[in-house]
């Protein structure tokens, strides 16, 4: 269970975006403990991931070090690597051979599109002191052939990215490195190691399950519990999808117009309702007495088991289909929350609200 110690800003949420440009030690192990990621200079809730073009679900893993124990294979491998490689550790300093091998990595690996720096990846222009941002790496004599960066908390480590030479795959570098990261842990004698978010389905991501030892976050009761406890409803995201879906179909029968809609807002966790705080929704247009048009931005919310209605003061363009007929999704970065209409339980009664909206609400100038 999260601790009081913990209790900080970074409360757990199932989506959250909040900027940090620098973290102390501590500041970083409450932000890990309470299911949180750096990626830049945002901390995020690690319910859900973003992944291509679209949110998937995730949860937060890390490895319980104050009883772990080596699995034998796990032994071997780094026995057998470190016969054959060099490894160093030292705070982390952007170098022109990193910047190659996380280049062509990403790009062939991981097939990203865009590929930034990796110093502008992680760092984004702050020093690597600013959150105590350590890297490892790997080498065949003086030949760079794997790196890992990693952050380091007072009590715990989290892991943020790696790259290695495909050349030398059969070396298993990348999980190596992980391994390499796990004994650096133990040295310093601390409690938890942060592998990072494990996304639902993706067979890229299970060698972070291969440690053991392994915890995940339940958002919903802020909680670390044992991996296989991890259930169904535990990916969040499944039971928002679902109930867009409903909502979808209502609307579409209704002739009601909608398109999905992904957040990518700042929003720090509050008890207030907040347009921002969840990052898949459904956008509708509704048309207000003296022939207006408002912007509704409609989630299911998690906690209330209803569906939040908003208003957005926005410039967001006329929705537009493609060529099969659907409505584009649309990303948002920034948002003016206007008007908070309410909770609605079914589909059904949001779909009464969107009809009867015109007669009795005007947007504000």
């Amino acid at each position: 269970m999260t601790t009081d110690t913990n209790r900080t800003k970074f409360k757990p949420a199932f989506y959250a975006r909040i900027p940090v440009e620098r973290l102390s030690p501590q500041e970083m192990d409450a932000l890990l403990a309470n299911g949180y990621y750096r990626n830049g200079l945002d901390a995020c809730a690690n319910s859900v991931r973003f992944m291509g073009q679209a949110w998937v679900s995730a949860v937060m893993l890390r490895v319980r070090l104050t009883d772990f124990v080596w699995k034998k294979r796990l032994r071997k491998l780094l026995r057998n690597n470190n016969e054959n490689f060099s490894f160093h550790i030292q705070p982390f300093v952007p170098t022109a051979a990193k910047e190659s091998l996380w280049q062509q990595y990403k790009l062939g690996v991981h097939d990203w599109a865009n590929v930034p720096t990796l110093e502008a990846h992680l760092l984004r222009g702050q020093p690597a002191a600013n959150f105590n941002t350590w890297e490892l790496c790997v080498y065949a004599g003086e030949r760079l052939l794997a790196f890992s960066v990693f952050d380091r908390g007072a009590r715990s480590i989290t892991s943020l990215e790696a790259a290695y030479d495909v050349a030398f795959s059969k070396y298993s570098l990348g999980v190596y490195t992980m391994l390499l990261e796990i004994g650096h842990c133990i040295e310093l004698e601390l409690d938890y190691y942060y592998p990072g978010f494990y996304p639902n389905g993706d067979p890229m991501f299970a060698y972070k399950l291969r440690p053991g030892n392994l915890e995940f976050f339940r958002v919903e009761s802020a909680e670390w519990l044992p991996l296989e406890q991890l259930a169904p409803a535990d990916w969040k995201l499944d039971e928002i999808v679902t109930r867009h879906n409903a909502l979808i179909d209502a609307l579409v029968e209704a002739d009601i117009p909608s398109t999905l809609g992904f957040n990518h807002c700042v929003n720090q966790p509050s008890s207030k309702a907040a347009l921002t705080a969840s990052g898949l929704q459904l956008i509708v247009p509704a048309n207000v007495d003296g022939g207006g048009q408002i912007f509704l931005y409609i989630y299911w919310n998690l906690w209330k088991k209803g569906y939040q209605v908003f208003e957005g003061k926005n410039s967001l363009p006329p929705l537009k289909m493609d060529a099969s007929g659907r409505y584009q999704p649309i990303h948002f970065y920034g948002i003016q929350q206007a008007n908070y209409f309410g909770a609605f339980k079914t589909p059904e009664e949001v779909v009464f609200f969107v009809k009867e909206i015109k007669h009795w609400v005007t947007s504000p100038a």
